[in-house]
């Protein structure tokens, strides 16, 4: 592991990413700002990140891998980092509005059918977006995709594997921190712990390894979380819907993953599907086990 992440960030620190910049579009209720990689003559790739309501800098590291290969776009996704809508609430953010949002940046960046990239929640607004415009994306890459049906049931699934794999200890000490933090009476080691501990579920290696912490603990905007995932409960299911979208469609998974279970529903529903699984891994592939990770995307994107 130690190895492999080292390598990583080898190569990331050696790739020139020509061309990267950042920019925003506008629309109704503010602006949509999103980060370029790459020369604009390459093939393009939106990707889509984690959360709902994670930075887009939890794949930046990633975008920066695949930038000498393609252009790639990442998004701040409407209520996280700068895109945030006025008024910021249930009337600005839903699933539909971010999606509405990937086909406006699409069409102003003149960009004909793209690779999209999403991992986690991006997995599942990913599937949205293809569900809606089936005709608007070459080739669906999912990593470690959230949802694509019974949102509520899956995610009570999710809170129920995430709270059994964290100790009876390390589940007190996150609750005691948490109190801490909400009478402002936290100290920064506290909340440093505090966000290990979070992520400790979704990490196979115990205890998470500095390097991996630092590429996934992204910021998180918490009101959009709460948002989104209201509404996921409420309306999201693409299991037939999802249909309408004839292209390929690829997944990647880690075996350790606690969300692991979506990828294997979402299998069943899509036989069709290729589903590829990386042992000794939970939710982040990319960074847990980086050289199978890059060895399996490189050999679908070829």
């Amino acid at each position: 592991m130690k190895i492999e992440t080292i390598l990583l960030l080898t190569l990331i620190a050696s790739i020139h990413c020509a061309g990267q910049t950042t920019d925003s579009i506008k629309y109704e209720n503010g602006y949509l700002y999103y980060h370029e990689y790459g020369a604009k003559e390459l093939p393009p790739a939106i990707l889509l990140t984690g959360g709902p309501g994670n930075s887009y800098n939890q794949l930046d590291a990633m975008a920066k891998m695949l930038s000498n290969k393609f252009r790639c776009i990442l998004p701040e996704q409407r209520g996280t980092g700068k895109s945030i809508p006025s008024p910021f609430d249930s009337t600005t953010i839903s699933v539909n509005l971010l999606t509405k949002d990937i086909k406006k940046l699409i069409d102003i960046l003149n960009i004909k059918k793209p690779i999209l990239i999403g991992h986690s929640w991006g997995g599942t607004l990913a599937m949205n977006f293809v569900a809606q415009y089936p005709n608007n994306a070459k080739h669906l890459i999912l990593i470690a995709p959230g949802p694509h049906k019974n949102g509520k049931s899956g995610f009570d699934v999710l809170y129920a594997n995430r709270t059994h794999t964290r100790s009876f200890d390390e589940e007190q000490r996150l609750k005691n921190i948490n109190e801490l933090i909400q009478k402002n009476e936290a100290s920064k080691s506290d909340i440093l712990e505090s966000q290990k501990l979070a992520r400790r579920a979704y990490i196979f290696e115990n205890p998470i390894p500095d390097s991996v912490f630092n590429l996934i603990n992204a910021e998180r905007n918490s009101k959009t979380e709460q948002i989104l995932v209201k509404d996921i409960f409420l309306k999201y299911d693409v299991s037939k819907s999802l249909n309408n979208y004839k292209g390929q469609i690829d997944i990647i998974s880690g075996r350790q993953d606690v969300v692991g279970f979506f990828s294997y529903e979402l299998k069943l529903d899509r036989p069709g599907a290729n589903l590829y699984w990386i042992n000794k891994c939970g939710h982040f592939p990319m960074y847990e086990q980086p050289s199978q990770f890059y060895k399996i995307l490189f050999d679908i994107l070829k």
